[in-house]
């Protein structure tokens, strides 16, 4: 029997999931949602599904649907998430978890009440060379970790959209809605710190700063950004090592996605979205890179997508009683994440140990 899957959300979810799921065997889409009717009718009448209703506390409450994926806009991911726990049903949740640390605390609360499975979506655990990273870095072969660096600029949006500098006005934009890059992204990399190395962040110093103060919607009028389009901090890890992080949605020219690993014995360097290299102490670093065997079957084709495909195929297993074939992350992974978003957002730097 295939896993009724509802969706809520026609953002993220129409562009990168929906299509993403078609590659998934053993799950059936059900069910759509979005705060508009409208809106959810046209995107299930556009793939096929059956259900479409006009909030996700309906689409919750529906006896059809064994998973719910939360994909609607941050501000809303708590009162869906624990809409679905509370009504018996499975949750993967998109990251940002939550708008903050408390929101993100009643859904850890509501998971532990509940019978379901709770996942957030950070699908990067799943990326080929980042889980390759993490198994070398995992079994010493670069030495202890002194310094990981995370660079992304310029931003492009995991729906495979350019975040152009003169992008139209949007919930992106708006900070009450859980928009800016720190959530986009800044999420993602914060976990993949704590996936690779095992350790928690015991210190937190940066913050975020808004340089486009006001952009145009659709319908040219003037609207305020108060969301983040730059941010910059650093973290100490439990184990002593300092992680530095700058991301940009403003820079129109830079590597892309880069990170590098700096241990004791030799370096790692993630460079886009797929090449891996290795360098020993002083030797020349060495392509490692693992092919993609989902190249060019997503829309888009980008490695968000190409991620999620397995992340849910390992979700599939494990919700039909398979021994699961990653370490996805959990509610309480999410909630560590958000505290350390919480500490960068307030600028004045936190222990957290």
């Amino acid at each position: 029997m295939s896993l009724r899957v509802g969706v809520i959300g026609t953002g993220f979810g129409r562009r990168v999931q929906l299509p993403a799921l078609r590659l998934v065997s053993g799950a059936e889409v059900t069910a759509i949602a979005s705060s508009s009717l409208e809106r959810a009718r046209a995107v299930a009448a556009e793939f096929g599904v059956a259900h479409a209703f006009g909030s996700g506390e309906e689409l919750a409450r529906a006896s059809d649907v064994d998973l719910v994926i939360v994909s609607s806009t941050p501000d809303s991911h708590a009162r869906h998430a624990i809409a679905a726990l509370d009504g018996g049903k499975h949750v993967l949740c998109e990251k940002p978890m939550a708008l903050a640390v408390r929101e993100a605390e009643q859904m850890v609360e509501a998971a532990a009440r509940s019978r379901g499975t709770s996942r957030i979506d950070h699908e990067l655990r799943y990326e080929p060379n980042r889980l390759k990273a993490r198994q070398l870095i995992r079994s010493g072969a670069i030495g202890s970790v002194w310094h990981i660096e995370f660079v992304l600029k310029p931003y492009l949006r995991g729906d495979g959209r350019p975040q152009a500098l003169d992008a139209p006005w949007s919930w992106w934009y708006d900070a009450s809605r859980g928009g800016g890059i720190l959530g986009a992204v800044g999420s993602h990399l914060i976990d993949l710190c704590r996936f690779w190395t095992g350790e928690e962040i015991a210190d937190v110093r940066g913050g975020v700063q808004t340089f486009v103060r006001e952009r145009f919607d659709e319908r040219h009028i003037a609207r305020p950004v108060t969301a983040d389009d730059f941010a910059s901090f650093v973290l100490r890890l439990a184990g002593g090592a300092v992680v530095t992080v700058t991301l940009s949605t403003v820079a129109t020219h830079g590597p892309g996605h880069f990170a590098q690993v700096t241990g004791s014995e030799g370096t790692l360097v993630l460079t886009g979205e797929t090449k891996l290299e290795i360098g020993r102490r002083a030797g020349e670093l060495e392509d490692i890179s693992v092919p993609d065997d989902l190249w060019e079957r997503t829309t888009p084709n980008n490695m968000w997508s190409r991620s999620f495909v397995r992340l849910m195929r390992d979700l599939v297993d494990v919700l039909a009683g398979r021994p699961a074939t990653g370490e996805p992350a959990t509610f309480h992974d999410g909630l560590a994440v958000q505290r350390v978003m919480d500490a960068v957002r307030a600028g004045s730097g936190a222990r957290l140990d």
